[in-house]
């Protein structure tokens, strides 16, 4: 059925009037070209420049080292200054505490040697510390810090011992501790008012604990410590053997420390190793007061070999740490280990003095 000419033109006619309408919208809503922009006012403009152009400038910090003082701290590591313990040794009779390793030759040159002197009390991690808190073989005392030095690559600040201290390094006494930082007075005073007191015991023990002598031991326990130690080297020269053909004889030793252990008196500690120091075991054994022996075990990171035993308490909680000369390959230190008497076991608890073989 042909369509009619009205419905033919009706719909072309319908989308020209749509077109126009959108046109004429989008018309009102642009301005015209012609219109002008009303003008910001003064008072905006300059808060909005005074805004954007602040600029913040840091106060310099004061400069603690000159240039060859910077260039001497480039060849000295010091320990973290976060470090709460350091080893502290009679060395030449003199008592040190080790506070890094130098890098550099100061054998050959007085003046490098002046320098880094200076450098380590300046900026080393007792820098700000006059007195430090020490617990070694010959009892407990506070010494203070009068030097810094030197000595076989270490950076080391001297103390001035008590008399006791004094008297043994006149007798090249080999002294060993561990030192601590002095809190100043307004903090101790500080810490003690906000730390309640220990509430009474309700009642007094049962049984008393008999005290631990450390400088004396039984005889019967003495030999029953040494037959554990001969028993212990006889198996490990025997049985601990390399995974590998080694091609020299294996150096094996046999140490023993007394002391306070919590409920042991004395350890007993076996080492088997190669000359190079590429392969090594240890064994460890708690020796109690009635002669049972107990396994134990000694993690000392990189050192992996520990000989010339001593035992003295280093944090004053009554249960002795070893302090040990501890070895590995190429290199060795003075460790001090903690003992947990959960676990059995000893774990670093301060190390210094620390050599290497090149």
């Amino acid at each position: 059925m042909p369509t009619s000419r009205p419905l033919r033109y009706a719909l072309p006619l319908a989308c020209l009037a749509a077109s126009a309408c959108a046109n004429d919208s989008r018309a009102a809503r642009v301005p015209p070209r012609d219109t002008v922009a009303a003008p910001v006012p003064a008072e905006t403009l300059s808060v909005a420049q005074r805004g954007d152009s602040g600029v913040r400038r840091a106060t310099p910090k004061p400069r603690l080292l000159d240039d060859a003082e910077q260039r001497a701290a480039d060849g000295i590591t010091f320990a973290p200054t976060v470090t709460e313990r350091f080893v502290v040794a009679a060395r030449n009779k003199r008592l040190l505490v080790d506070v890094g390793r130098v890098d550099l030759p100061v054998r050959k040159d007085a003046e490098l040697l002046a320098i880094v002197k200076r450098v380590s009390e300046r900026v080393g991690p007792l820098s700000n510390v006059k007195h430090l808190r020490v617990r070694g073989t010959w009892g407990e005392e506070t010494d203070s810090i009068v030097g810094y030095d030197v000595w076989n690559g270490r950076a080391v600040a001297v103390l001035k011992p008590s008399a006791r201290a004094d008297s043994l390094l006149k007798q090249s006494a080999p002294l060993i501790g561990v030192a601590t930082r002095v809190r100043p007075v307004a903090d101790s005073a500080a810490a003690q008012a906000t730390t309640p007191a220990p509430a009474p015991p309700s009642a007094p023990p049962a049984t008393a604990t008999v005290p631990c002598e450390r400088d004396s031991m039984p005889p019967e326990l003495a030999a029953r410590v040494a037959a554990v130690r001969d028993s212990v080297l006889r198996w490990v020269a025997d049985s601990v053997k390399p995974p590998y053909a080694s091609g020299g004889k294996l150096v094996v030793r046999g140490d023993t420390a007394s002391g306070c252990f919590g409920p042991w008196r004395a350890l007993v500690l076996v080492s088997a190793r190669t000359s190079t120091f590429d392969w090594s075991e240890e064994r460890a054994i708690l020796v109690g007061p009635d002669g049972k022996p107990a396994s134990s075990r000694l993690r000392d990171l990189r050192l992996r070999t520990h000989e010339s035993l001593v035992a003295f308490d280093a944090d004053g909680d009554g249960v002795d740490e070893l302090a040990t000369r501890a070895l590995a390959q190429l290199m060795g230190a003075q460790s001090v280990l903690r003992l947990d008497p959960a676990t059995r076991r000893f774990a670093r608890y301060a190390s210094g003095f620390a050599w290497e073989s090149r």
